[in-house]
């Protein structure tokens, strides 16, 4: 990021501005570069410019006579891409790539070549007009041209050859997300092609380098031959499921397509079994919660719940509950939409609304499956919600997870579904909800100050030391690497049940019935203590209160 004071610092000790030369009228827009903005007003030369972005980045420049004789690979970059980004690929071993560019603030194309080249990204600093040059003397500019031969792909795409352009594109996708632990690949049709887009921590990040326009088709089809969907419904939405083997291990992807007026859209969710949790403590829970929520497994029967919106690990949580319950004495019947990873010794099921399986009419029949231990997926309806609170209440431990946005919201909402509160009182033990928000960056983290709008808004000591993003390689210059968990475990008494007995608009919530510690409280100890940041935090929930 560059900054305005930074940048002037510079220039001044370079002698290109005068100390008394007034910048006041220089207006910066949101999102605006000041050097950009210097150039524009004639505060600098844009030549001048060059030279001080290098020394205030501290870059090495790159001469001419530094770039190579010949074309490099670029790590499988997109040469088109690259050329229009004006990123040269001037160094390449096995393990590292150097790029001389014109535009280092430019992050997206950073993260975007940082993904996709899966080395170690140097940068450089060389001359537009230089670089152009290169890429003209190294490059050829012709277009790569849409083979006639593929015009009628479609009528034979199941007997797409290994080698095939769609083969190893797809290849390539994959490889990328799974080197760069995207937890999903976004496949978008646009007007003008394909946009490919990788969800890292929680976060899309787009790549520049789109697939050629005539191979949209062919990696769609491709991708629906392996799912085993049919290739020449467009109109409909279709789900699948791939193997794929990734340098040794075996990967499971799920796959969705929709089609949207542009043409299909994509997505492929990467479940890897070796991330899969082996038990509550990798989840990094605090003691208090892993504590509390390891006594209350132990109980023979009753209904535990986790809560919180799509991706904040709901399922994942559950996962680790049952590897901790998985014993040769007990039986355990999971009810998934969909499975996400497969356990040893766990009878998992998939709901299939279209034949009739889906939860409710499910969980009658594992009832006479003698379970000891039953997991529905997620409780949406009436139906489910009752028939999983009376297996609650008849000998069984029941595990399921409610889209609430609180742990209190779990207990309205089943009320609202028409649950009885007597029937919630005897069944329901603990209600977890939860969220994931990115930990900071511990290689580019830096320090930074609690303005006294922060203090004001999240009841932090004014002045206090805390961390902020900033950006580097290594984090895609997004200023994040890795995802903590915040909870908030709300554990049954009887002043809740009480509250539950009495529920109704004239009987608000009580401020004492909170939890112990809840998703604010901990998301305001790992501000402190910086491991993530006030952003961040507000990105997710919205403030602290």
């Amino acid at each position: 990021m560059v900054e305005l004071q930074g940048l002037l610092a510079v220039i001044r000790k370079r002698g290109l501005l005068d100390d008394k030369t007034s910048i006041d009228n220089l207006q910066l827009q949101d999102s605006e570069r000041p050097d950009l903005a210097l150039i524009a007003s004639g505060f600098v030369a844009e030549s001048d410019m060059f030279e001080v972005l290098a020394e205030y980045l501290d870059l090495p420049i790159a001469n001419t006579e530094q770039f190579p004789n010949s074309p490099l690979k670029a790590g499988g970059a997109n040469i088109s891409f690259l050329r229009q980004k004006r990123m040269l690929p001037i160094l390449e071993d096995d393990t590292s790539i150097t790029f001389a560019l014109s535009d280092p603030p430019d992050k997206m194309s950073l993260q975007s070549i940082k993904l996709l080249v899966n080395k170690d990204v140097n940068i450089q600093l060389a001359k537009a007009g230089d670089l152009d040059r290169a890429f003209d003397r190294l490059y050829d500019r012709e277009k790569v041209k849409k083979p006639a031969a593929l015009k009628n792909y479609a009528k034979d795409i199941a007997s797409i050859e290994e080698d095939s352009p769609a083969v190893k594109l797809f290849n390539q996708l994959v490889n990328t997300a799974i080197s760069n632990e995207a937890s999903d690949l976004h496949i978008e049709s646009s007007f003008s092609g394909l946009k490919l887009r990788y969800r890292v921590d929680g976060k899309l990040l787009e790549l520049g380098n789109s697939p050629p326009e005539y191979l949209k088709e062919m990696l769609i089809s491709r991708i629906k031959v392996l799912a085993n969907l049919n290739i020449a419904e467009k109109r409909l939405p279709q789900d699948g499921r791939i193997t794929v083997n990734v340098s040794g291990r075996s990967i499971d992807v799920r796959v969705s397509t929709i089609p949207t007026i542009n043409g299909e859209s994509i997505v492929l969710r990467f479940l890897d079994p070796e991330k899969g949790p082996n038990d509550l403590t990798a989840l990094g829970f605090s003691n208090y919660t892993l504590s509390t929520l390891r006594r209350l497994l132990k109980a023979p029967h009753g209904m535990i719940l986790t809560t919180g919106p799509t991706g904040s690990g709901k399922t994942t949580t559950l996962y680790a509950a049952l590897q901790e319950l998985n014993l040769v004495e007990r039986k355990i019947i999971t009810l998934e939409d969909p499975i996400e990873y497969r356990v040893e010794n766990i009878n998992q099921i998939q709901i299939n609304p279209k034949v009739g399986l889906n939860f409710a009419s499910l969980l009658r029949s594992v009832l006479r499956q003698d379970p000891d231990i039953i997991m529905v997926g997620e409780i949406r309806d009436e139906e489910t919600a009752r028939l999983a609170t009376q297996s609650a209440l008849t000998g069984h431990l029941v595990l399921s997870s409610l889209h609430t946005n609180n742990a209190f919201g779990a207990l309205n909402r089943l009320l609202d579904m028409g649950l009885e509160p007597f029937l919630i009182n005897a069944a329901v033990r603990v209600v977890i909800s939860q969220r994931l928000i990115r930990r900071l960056c511990p290689k580019c983290k830096k320090s930074g100050s609690v303005t006294p709008a922060e203090q004001k808004q999240f009841g932090l000591k004014i002045g206090m030391s805390i961390s902020r993003p900033n950006g580097c390689m290594s984090c895609y210059q997004t200023g994040y690497k890795g995802r903590l968990v915040l909870t908030e475990l709300l554990e049954m008494n009887d002043n809740i049940r009480d509250h539950i007995n009495n529920s109704g608009k004239n009987n608000p919530m009580d401020c004492s019935l909170l939890p112990e510690q809840t998703l604010a409280n901990a998301a305001r100890t790992h501000i402190e203590s910086g491991e993530t940041s006030i952003e961040e935090f507000v990105s997710i929930m919205g403030s602290l209160d």
